[in-house]
């Protein structure tokens, strides 16, 4: 029976993907007969786009509980709780790399952007990041946390920031390409070489490079640069002044992006059991 339902299941991946493949091989054509007429394409391409989505969902294999047959209403649960012996890690005593797992499996998911600077000379630079969060809404600030690399010099984003405060973080949509683009831009390349010349993009209306095929886009300014207690790391503190979301999409929706949940493992945010808190005074 078991090996009945798993075929089941394969052959229902299969006719699903079929089918959202054709259903984007229709939108294209729809798309390029609106162009034709000069009609407006975005409600084709905002459905494009989502198939896509729903396709590679399908083929990453994310949704293979969901053919199985075995999502449940109940919320995901830890194995154990602290309610008997505990293991107690002092993070002193690990070397960096189990010190960096214990964090990331522990505090995660975490969010993952992709931040886009340029250097004094005009050079642009884009490198994966998790380190980010939301400090404060009033004023908007986020901090970030920029390293040196193991030669001990600081990384480009950080230099390009002291030189030129602005940046770009990009929100990346869940998919085996999105986490593609995350691997060929984390690649280390000499100072002034850009990661920008291997990924498909656009350009902005002030001619800088423009990653289209983003969730969403955060134009920032770093307003501080902080040093971290015994750390070689900095703390950029980014003031956020404007938010770019696609058509229809209003931010006050959790989006279903990239993230980062243990080291070095990439995948969708949670879609899965939740449950609303309000824990804001009035």
């Amino acid at each position: 029976m078991a090996s009945e339902r798993e075929d089941l299941s394969e052959e229902a991946k299969r006719a699903v993907a079929a089918f959202l493949e054709r259903c984007i091989g229709y939108a294209t054509a729809s798309i390029e007969r609106k162009h034709e007429r000069g009609e407006s394409t975005a409600s084709w391409e905002a459905y494009k786009e989502h198939t896509a989505f729903a396709r590679d969902e399908v083929n990453a294999g994310r949704l293979d509980a969901w053919f199985e047959g075995e999502v449940g209403r109940d919320p995901a649960r830890t194995p154990q709780r602290l309610l008997g012996e505990r293991n107690v890690v002092r993070l002193e005593e690990l070397e960096h790399r189990k010190r960096a797992q214990m964090l990331t499996s522990t505090l995660s998911p975490r969010p993952l952007v992709l931040v886009a600077t340029t250097d004094a000379q005009g050079r642009h630079n884009l490198a994966p990041m998790t380190s980010l969060s939301v400090v404060s809404n009033s004023p908007p600030l986020v901090v970030m946390s920029l390293s040196s690399d193991r030669e001990g010099r600081a990384r480009d984003t950080l230099l390009n920031l002291r030189e030129r405060p602005t940046a770009t973080l990009y929100v990346l949509l869940s998919g085996p390409d999105d986490a593609a683009l995350v691997a060929q831009t984390a690649t280390s390349l000499p100072r002034g070489d850009s990661e920008w010349d291997g990924v498909p993009h656009t350009v902005d209306d002030h001619g800088n490079p423009f990653l289209d095929r983003a969730a969403a886009a955060l134009h920032v300014r770093m307003v501080d640069e902080l040093p971290l207690p015994g750390a070689v790391a900095k703390l950029a503190v980014l003031e956020v002044d404007e938010v770019h979301l696609p058509s229809g999409v209003e931010g006050t929706s959790a989006l279903d992006v990239l993230c980062q949940h243990g080291l070095d493992r990439l995948m969708s945010s949670p879609t899965g059991w939740s449950q609303t808190v309000d824990h804001r005074s009035a």
